[in-house]
Formats: C-alpha cells, structure tokens, sequence
C-alpha cells in the first residue's frame, strides 16, 4: 500500500508491505483514521510486488520514484 501526498513542494509516500492482504487492507483503514481530520489530499494505491521494499515498487511502476517514502 502507497499512500501519496504533497506537501510544501515534497512529494512524500508512505509505504507498508506484507504478504498478507488483509493487514494491507487494515493498515489502510488506520491510515485513512489517523489523517481523517487532516486537510491534506492523500492517494491511495495497492500494489503487488516481488520484494516488501519501496524499492521493489519503484521498479515495477517508475512513477513513484519522484515520492521521498517514509
């Protein structure tokens, strides 16, 4: 799971893996109530990859390289 976000002119993502889809879609459901009350605009996305890295994401979707993760 990679959620996105701008802020200040930073491209920030925060990224959590597991092999297991349901702690994905929980760690998703915390996230979404941790910033309910924060006025800032996240994208969520759910990935599979071969590694549980950022890296591994990056080298299957070239897109997030320009997010710093977190």
């Amino acid at each position: 799971m990679i959620q996105l976000v701008t802020v200040d002119n930073e491209d920030l993502a925060y990224h959590y893996a597991s092999a297991n889809i349901d702690e994905v879609f929980n760690q998703e459901k915390e996230f979404n109530e941790l910033t309910k009350n924060i006025s800032l605009s996240f994208s969520s996305h759910i990935l599979a990859t071969e590694e549980a890295s950022f890296d591994s994401l990056c080298k299957k979707d070239p897109y997030f390289k320009q997010f710093t993760s977190y």
